[in-house]
């Protein structure tokens, strides 16, 4: 899926919670997660982002994120971005970022 000028970044993210007991169940859990993925759209609107979960167990979760990135940017921006993605998702789901893997580019 490409728009003249733009390519998507898919993304797997592993993380682990820092509390065992903060979620009570997966619907909780993406409640969060659905927040962190407004304040990424507040923050970098022309980035599109999407998080989504995957994977919910209370010893780690997987949560996979696809973002729009234009021709112009450079690898800064991106590196930029998935800075600010780490940031916020660490703050707002109060987890520990274990993997942020790249899975594809289109």
């Amino acid at each position: 899926m490409t728009t003249s000028g733009f390519y998507f970044y898919y993304c797997d993210i592993i993380a682990q919670p820092n509390d065992e007991e903060q979620f009570e169940d997966f619907n909780e859990f993406d409640m969060y997660v659905n927040l962190a993925e407004r304040e990424l759209a507040e923050k970098e609107p022309k980035r599109q982002p999407h998080l989504e979960t995957q994977l919910f167990n209370p010893d780690w979760v997987e949560i996979s994120l696809k973002f729009r990135a234009s021709y112009r940017d450079g690898a800064e921006d991106i590196h930029r971005f998935i800075d600010l993605v780490t940031e916020i998702l660490t703050s707002q789901l109060n987890v520990t970022i274990v993997e942020f893997n790249i899975v594809n580019i289109m």
